[in-house]
């Protein structure tokens, strides 16, 4: 009976390690995922604003040169 209760309290004190490990992992994975959705703002806010400006000139990349 001494070995059974000690093979249980083994295995819980594994699966709350595993637990931890995991925990950690999610919020690691969280906070990754966060600096990447802020990350994509800022660059679509730039795309943006180069659109933005290179609209206000008159010229596109499919117009050809004038000295053509």
């Amino acid at each position: 009976m001494e070995d059974r209760i000690n093979d249980l309290e083994s295995r819980i004190a594994f699966q709350e390690h595993t637990i931890q490990e995991l925990q950690d992992l999610v919020a690691t994975h969280q906070k990754q995922l966060y600096d990447m959705e802020e990350a994509m703002k800022v660059m679509a806010r730039r795309i943006s604003q180069v659109s933005t400006a290179s609209s206000g000139t008159g010229a596109t990349d499919d117009e050809r040169p004038p000295h053509y």
